[in-house]
């Protein structure tokens, strides 16, 4: 088997069929790759329209579980996956057709373990929101740690992915990386974070392929970045990345590449909570951090964004509160700025920088804790 492709399904009736006939229409044989579809419990017909798809196509396979969430889906379909190559799709996203021939051609000719692929956001009328492509990068093989910052190098949204990503199964196996249970909300942050630090062999792809409408009532457009189940899996996520960076086999490069998502995990439930009406909710935060022992981040191999922001919570984060309620208001305003029907990005950007080293300049002293 050269390919296994793993769908969880809850709630996705309406458009898991446009996933997988995108996934048909492809230009390799079907004998080549499978189509593993989790039903997660899901109480709708998706796994109705499944079965009925199966009738049609015989490498479509279906396992059932409890409700369990889309981590455990997945991780119940590594286990069971025999292809060469892994690729995670969502079911309410499609791909482009006769693709998979060239993806795996090239993962082939250099002998990857993570290849990165062309991912478009589209509206709900179908048009084209933003392309991540990588027309400059074809050709070139970089370590984990090099491809986490060269992904990110122009403020690409939703840069913590793992659909659209090809992964090397052997290598997955090998170091035994499975998805966290019990984090809700940006599981694939914590994951890609630990791959990407032990990969060796990465690269990206220049063509589109992937296809991404992020509808209401999915996990990425609901309020569950907020809630205290999230937040927890936020600790969870920066645990699980201090414990990897403390084994004695990686090396000073790989330490410091893990301080970002580190930071950024800890970082996150402050950011959930700061606001003027949730300031009880703050300072459960801040307890929560303090009992964990992570009122301290390291930051070298950190990019300038989290340099920045963890500089003002390693002062205190009551520095923090402050400068993150100042940020979201500039943000705000920064979506009222309209000239001809475009944002004026690189002026909004230059004056949040000013913003931003000024308030680092100006922590002389720590602020009254909230």
């Amino acid at each position: 088997m050269y390919l296994s492709v793993i769908i969880p399904m809850y709630n996705v009736e309406p458009y898991v069929e446009r996933c997988l006939r995108s996934l048909e229409d492809q230009d390799i044989p079907r004998d080549d790759y499978e189509i593993i579809c989790i039903n997660d419990g899901s109480p709708d017909n998706s796994r109705e329209v499944v079965k009925i798809l199966q009738g049609e196509y015989n490498n479509i396979t279906l396992i059932d579980q409890e409700n369990q969430g889309v981590s455990c889906a997945r991780n119940n379909g590594i286990e069971v996956a025999s292809g060469k190559y892994l690729l995670f799709i969502d079911p309410d996203d499609y791909v482009l057709p006769a693709s998979l021939g060239r993806i795996l051609k090239n993962a082939d000719e250099k002998n990857v373990e993570v290849s990165f692929l062309g991912f478009t956001f589209l509206r709900i009328d179908g048009s084209i929101r933003k392309e991540i492509l990588y027309p400059d990068l074809g050709g070139k093989v970089f370590t984990g740690t090099k491809s986490y910052f060269v992904s990110r190098k122009d403020r690409s949204i939703d840069p913590d992915r793992m659909v659209a990503v090809l992964f090397n199964t052997a290598f997955i196996n090998a170091h035994k990386f499975r998805y966290l249970e019990n984090v809700p909300y940006l599981e694939d942050g914590e994951f890609i974070s630990r791959i990407l630090c032990m990969a060796q062999r990465v690269i990206f792809d220049a063509y589109p392929f992937y296809m991404r409408i992020t509808r209401e009532g999915s996990a990425t457009n609901s309020d569950l970045y907020l809630s205290m189940k999230a937040r927890n899996g936020f600790f969870l996520s920066a645990e699980n990345l201090i414990k990897l960076q403390m084994e004695k086999s990686l090396s000073e490069e790989q330490r410091n590449f893990l301080n970002q998502p580190i930071a950024k995990f800890v970082l996150l439930p402050l950011m959930a909570s700061a606001s003027p009406r949730t300031c009880r909710t703050y300072r459960k935060v801040k307890g929560e951090i303090i009992s964990r022992n992570m009122q301290q981040l390291d930051l070298h191999g950190c990019d300038i964004i989290y340099t920045r922001f963890g500089t003002v919570y390693n002062k205190s984060m009551s520095s923090f509160f402050v400068f993150w309620i100042c940020r979201r208001f500039l943000i705000a305003l920064r979506k009222r700025m309209k000239f001809e029907g475009e944002y004026i990005l690189d002026s909004f950007y230059a004056r949040l920088n000013l913003y931003e080293k000024y308030i680092i300049r100006s922590l002389k002293h720590p602020l009254k804790e909230i």
